[in-house]
């Protein structure tokens, strides 16, 4: 029990020392807390116990190297005893050494109070600010409360977890000193209505960027052809603009590099730039290309009657952009004659005083005036009759006084029906002249032999087919009838007969019957 009580000693001894020599007036207020909290883990009787003077050999040998250990600790903390110059530094370090024969709470605080720990306290105090928390006084001279032995009840909780078999407390780690390079988390600060919940700080307003230049605009239209101009010049800022936010219309500041030979094809770049008053500077190129326009030849197909006159440059003209005028510098290729029916081309050329050249094809079409038929009006004729188509008929040939004879196409007429027949002429330059003719050709009907109208008794017999026929030279023939004649009533009746040949022709008939 004694060497656990000289153990505990030590070990307060040792926190609180080590402190005083490691962290100077700050530090040593820090261990006392530390202390103070250690200490009211204890009980009374613990407390009495720790303040009784004498101690086994075993636990003094155990102070003794408690005593080595704590002077090496100081003695790095305050400098080699030996050769330390300040009676304060030797003073405090031979007050702490004889904490571990003695009360270590009473000798903390009767060391503090002797002139040597003062004064190193004050120049410790000069060294390292205490915390304000620790200022009674409204001066800058730190006012530290000295150590009590008070056995105040603690929970365990507050005096740090014991191990496994509850005897041994847990060394409180100690306290880490305060690196002066390594700078200090602010402050949060409290919220008075909730002190639980400390205050977020307020993020910091987002400095107002200033505002950017911004760089001028280049209206440049789109890549252009030209016409070719031996006279012409052309304007290189003809719809060129530019504007800038802050300097307005930069039109007149624009630049043009390259320029534009009307008078010569090819393809010219121009370059456009423009800078406004901040020195941003926006270009743009641009292609202008210079083209000889060809010459245009107006010449269409033609016809041209046989046996005419005709010109080749007859309503033929040629233009040119540059030139004007080209009709007179036009050639033709080909050859047309007048006295052959048929069609022949002609090529038309011509080129301008720049080089460029242009062709064009035509149809020149020499044709005939068509002959003239009259007497074609459509003909009727009688199935299996032979007709003369050629009656009548006569042609008129706008070459010919004298027309030749013209030709005709036969006509079937071993059927009934509408028929067509071809009349023709051939004028003396090949041309043909044709034109088509109606021919109705009908058969004749069927003739009815035994019809005619009749009287009877009264109660005779009467047989409506008795004596009837018919007959027609395209065949055989079918006859019917409508109507009866009711022999048992005295009157007038009528019956209707048809006869209908092969061909579909029909002929009908109707005869009175009377009944007395």
């Amino acid at each position: 029990m004694k060497n656990q009580q000289t153990n505990n000693k030590k070990r307060h001894i040792i926190i609180t020392t080590t402190a005083v020599a490691l962290l100077g007036a700050g530090g040593l207020w820090a261990a006392t807390q530390a202390h103070s909290d250690q200490q009211a883990t204890h009980t009374s009787s613990y407390q009495t116990k720790m303040q009784k003077p004498k101690a086994s050999k075993g636990s003094q040998a155990k102070k003794e190297k408690g005593k080595n250990t704590v002077n090496d600790i100081i003695d790095q903390a305050l400098g080699d005893s030996n050769t330390s110059t300040s009676s304060e530094d030797q003073a405090f370090k031979s007050a702490t050494n004889s904490v571990l024969d003695s009360n270590p709470i009473a000798a903390i605080a009767k060391t503090l109070d002797t002139p040597a720990a003062k004064a190193s306290l004050a120049a410790a105090t000069a060294a390292v600010e205490p915390p304000k928390a620790l200022n009674d006084n409204s001066d800058d001279t730190a006012s530290v409360k000295p150590l009590t032995n008070d056995t105040t009840e603690t929970s365990q909780t507050d005096q740090g977890k014991t191990n496994d078999d509850g005897k041994t407390p847990i060394p409180v780690n100690p306290i880490e000193p305060v690196d002066p390079d390594k700078p200090v988390n602010p402050i949060t600060p409290v919220n008075p209505d909730n002190p639980d919940n400390p205050v977020n700080p307020v993020d910091p307003v987002n400095p107002v960027q200033p505002e950017q230049n911004t760089a001028p605009v280049l209206n440049v239209p789109e890549d252009q052809t030209v016409s070719l101009s031996h006279n012409g010049t052309f304007d290189v800022l003809n719809g060129i603009t530019a504007s800038d936010k802050e300097d307005g219309d930069l039109t007149k500041a624009i630049k043009v590099t390259g320029n534009v030979d009307l008078s010569k094809e090819g393809t010219y770049t121009l370059t456009y730039s423009v800078t406004d008053s901040a020195g941003q500077t926006t270009s743009a190129k641009r292609v202008i290309t210079v083209a000889n326009d060809l010459p245009v030849i107006s010449a269409n197909d033609q016809t041209v009657e046989v046996g005419t006159s005709f010109d080749p440059m007859a309503n033929v003209t040629a233009s040119d952009v540059q030139d004007g005028d080209l009709t007179k510098d036009v050639k033709v290729t080909g050859n047309v004659d007048t006295t052959k029916l048929g069609t022949s081309q002609l090529t038309y050329s011509v080129s301008d005083h720049d080089g460029g050249q242009t062709t064009k094809t035509i149809n020149i079409t020499v044709y005939a005036k068509d002959a003239s038929f009259s007497g074609l009006d459509a003909l009727t004729v009688q199935q299996g009759s032979t007709p003369d188509l050629r009656k009548g008929v006569s042609v008129s040939d706008p070459y010919s006084a004298t027309p030749s004879d013209f030709t005709v196409t036969t006509c079937d007429t071993k059927t009934p029906g509408q028929k067509s027949v071809t009349y023709s002429y051939v004028d003396k330059w090949g041309h043909v002249t044709t034109q088509d003719r109606v021919i109705n050709v009908i058969a004749e009907k069927p003739v009815f032999k035994g019809l005619q109208d009749q009287t009877i008794k009264l109660g005779d017999h009467f047989d409506p087919m008795a004596g009837v026929s018919a007959t027609s030279t395209n065949g055989p023939v079918t006859i019917s009838y409508e109507g009866e004649v009711n022999t048992q009533k005295a009157g007038r009746y009528t019956l209707i007969y048809t006869a209908t040949d092969q061909n579909g022709q029909q002929t009908q008939q109707t005869i009175v019957v009377t009944v007395e």
